[in-house]
């Protein structure tokens, strides 16, 4: 009897918990689906009709859709090289045996310790010297550069504990270290590449000290710059602030739920018998 009080406090507790997640999101959709004046009118009743101007408004009228376009190009380019990275050095330092990786992976996880703004600025001038502010090469480069080190972590902490019999028949079979590292571990490795592609994801699209800096021509800007801007420009109404930041939240939700399903552990039981 009083395990079973105690699980209706523990689900009562999540209910709660989950409820105060959920309902500034909720907030959010209601306000962005109703005009100005009804949301003035009524701040936390239902909208009677959904009204979309303030989607049209923001993407459209105020160029939110170029910043969406943006982020889309730059994240998809800067996560296929953070993956290829990412999975490199995990297979590098969790199953490779050369002098100096624990010192070389120490140094890695040293970086982690930094937060963006103690490294903005040198980070500024080193694109700089490179040649490469406003333009999209320098804010992937920033982006992987600072992100990499922790799914470089995650990947190695995974490849560690794969069965070395399976690297091992891949070296019987002859296949070199591209060939092990594409056509064998990375296929073993799909319940953590869905992980930090979820991670690394939303880490760069809601990145935006670095973007900030090295992407000052606007039509290079991303969506976080955007919505930055927009609010200090026009100084957005709630119902159509709330409008561009579903929109913003929207890629990421739908890439969370595509890779969702690559997240599962225990992919490589069974796949060495005995």
């Amino acid at each position: 009897m009083k395990q079973r009080k105690y699980a209706w406090l523990v689900y009562g507790l999540l209910c709660l918990l989950a409820a105060l997640v959920i309902y500034p999101v909720f907030f959010a959709v209601v306000s962005s689906l109703k005009p100005i004046p009804v949301y003035a009118a009524d701040k936390l009743g239902l909208p009677k009709n959904f009204y979309t101007g303030n989607y049209t408004t923001v993407l459209f009228n105020m160029g939110l859709l170029r910043y969406l376009l943006n982020t889309i190009i730059t994240v998809a380019i800067a996560m296929l090289i953070y993956t290829l990275v990412c999975s490199a050095a995990g297979l590098a330092f969790g199953k490779l045996r050369f002098k100096g990786r624990l010192a070389l992976f120490s140094l890695v996880l040293f970086f982690q310790i930094f937060p963006q703004m103690v490294v903005a600025g040198e980070l500024y001038q080193l694109i700089s010297r490179m040649r490469l502010l406003n333009s999209r090469p320098g804010i992937v480069l920033a982006w992987v550069a600072y992100f990499a080190p922790f799914g470089a972590y995650i990947m190695t902490t995974y490849f560690a504990v794969v069965p070395k019999e399976i690297l091992e028949s891949a070296r019987i079979d002859n296949a070199n270290i591209f060939q092990i590292l594409f056509r064998v571990m990375m296929p073993i490795a799909k319940p953590m590449l869905g992980t930090i592609c979820i991670i690394g994801t939303l880490a760069m699209w809601n990145e935006l000290p670095f973007a900030l800096l090295i992407l000052q021509q606007e039509e290079l800007r991303t969506i976080t710059i955007g919505i930055a801007l927009l609010q200090g420009e026009f100084g957005l109404p709630i119902p159509t602030l709330a409008a561009a930041v579903i929109v913003s939240a929207a890629i990421p939700l739908i890439c969370y739920l595509f890779f969702q399903d690559f997240v599962a552990m225990d992919a490589t039981a069974g796949a060495v018998k005995g």
